[in-house]
């Protein structure tokens, strides 16, 4: 079972963490085009370039949900006609979603803004924010300063010039084998993925072949960006690029991918657990682990529907060991689950084994709120295959945020 790895360090965005911009061959800069107006005004950088002085393989996986913004389909095509690009432009403010045409020209815009000021051809185009709404030519403002400050940012300003709702950037690093694999990514909330989470971008200095390395991304997310949740929606624009340049003079290959995968989990592993610790509104993460299933697919199943159960998420905040919900969620996948044959830990804490056991509930109380992190542990009886999934307590301050978004 992946390990997920968090690092609780960022108390401040001026705090120096490795990531993309720390990978041979890559260059970060960020600028500010005052895309979103609102009542409470953004005071950070809002765009971001990301070029390799090289161009770079290219992989991406992008949102399931039927309405996808104009940076989204844009984007599916270059990656589905371009094996290499150049870099990637990207946007806070404005998810320049369901604005017909002329969003997608203004996507086609961003790119060749970023191809005219760099030189370099092709890029991919990523836009996070408020939907619905005309996109703007302030982005115009924030991409020169962007292209202008190339080199000059680090990853942690990267990260934040992507950030809506968050609260602090989120950025991964990994160095071994002789290379290294950055990313970063946003997100909290809406978030509920079918292939990735919101924005992540993760270069790479290793060569490897597109076929490869799409197979690889694909799988990794599924262990990491689609085994999490928030609030139960999913994105419009949900997008994940992965760079690999190949500056480092390593190449991967089927022979040798083990530890070029084993990196690039730990560093998505990383970025999903930082988006549910940063949760709307979140103060607990809870980790959902699900065990003795038939199949891998059953236990990801069960844990989903536990994960995502708004009376589970509500227990969590109220630190309430109700071990009624999670069973009912469990039961509520409809994959057969036995419940004599169920047995229920929240922490160390046996709650449940066929009925109802024998356990002190104030000890369990007293668990849940002293722990940041929340550990349920399900063990269905049926056979040898186990999934996790995170998720975060649902509190007073999500409805809160959520209803003032646009103000």
């Amino acid at each position: 079972m992946l390990v997920l790895k968090f690092i609780e360090s960022m108390v401040q965005w001026s705090v120096i963490m490795k990531g993309i911009a720390d990978v041979k061959g890559f260059l970060c800069g960020t600028g500010r085009g005052g895309i979103k107006k609102t009542e409470k005004p953004v005071d950070r950088d809002d765009v971001l370039v990301i070029v390799s002085e090289t161009s770079a393989t290219v992989a991406a996986v992008f949102t399931k949900n039927d309405i996808k913004a104009a940076p989204v389909k844009l984007s599916m095509e270059v990656v589905s006609s371009q094996d290499r690009v150049f870099g990637i432009v990207a946007n806070s403010g404005n998810a320049n979603a369901c604005t017909g045409e002329q969003g997608f020209k203004d996507a086609e815009k961003m790119v060749k803004m970023c191809e005219n000021l760099t030189g370099k051809k092709h890029f991919l185009v990523a836009s996070t924010g408020v939907i619905g709404e005309p996109f703007v030519d302030r982005v115009e403002k924030g991409i020169e300063g962007a292209v202008k400050t190339l080199g000059a940012k680090s990853s942690s300003e990267a990260a934040a010039a992507i950030m809506t709702t968050d609260t602090f950037p989120k950025v991964a690093f990994f160095d071994g084998g002789g290379f290294s694999i950055g990313g970063i990514a946003k997100g909290a909330g809406m978030i509920d993925p079918a292939m990735a989470t919101m924005l992540s971008f993760i270069t790479t200095d290793v060569d490897i072949e597109k076929g490869l390395l799409q197979k690889i991304l694909r799988e990794v997310t599924d262990e990491t960006f689609n085994a999490i949740t928030v609030d139960g929606d999913m994105s419009t624009n949900d997008t994940v690029f992965i760079l690999a340049n190949g500056m480092s003079g390593i190449k991967i290959d089927e022979s040798n991918c083990e530890i070029f995968v084993t990196g690039l989990k730990e560093v998505m592993g990383s970025l999903a657990y930082q988006i549910v610790k940063d949760g709307e509104g979140a103060t607990k993460v809870a980790r959902i682990i699900v065990e003795g299933a038939l199949t891998k697919e059953e236990a990801r199943k069960i844990a989903r529907k536990i994960a995502l159960s708004p009376l589970v998420k509500t227990a969590v905040f109220g630190c309430d060991p109700n071990w009624g919900r999670i069973i009912a969620a469990a039961g509520s996948a409809c994959v057969g689950i036995d419940e004599g044959k169920l047995r229920l830990k929240i922490g160390d804490f046996l709650l449940f084994d066929g009925k109802r056991a024998d356990y002190c509930e104030d000890d369990i109380y007293n668990y849940m709120k002293t722990s940041d992190e929340i550990v349920i542990n399900l063990h269905i009886g049926r056979g040898n295959k186990s999934f996790e999934y995170l998720t975060c307590d649902l509190t007073c301050d999500y409805v809160r945020i959520n209803a003032e978004y646009r103000t």
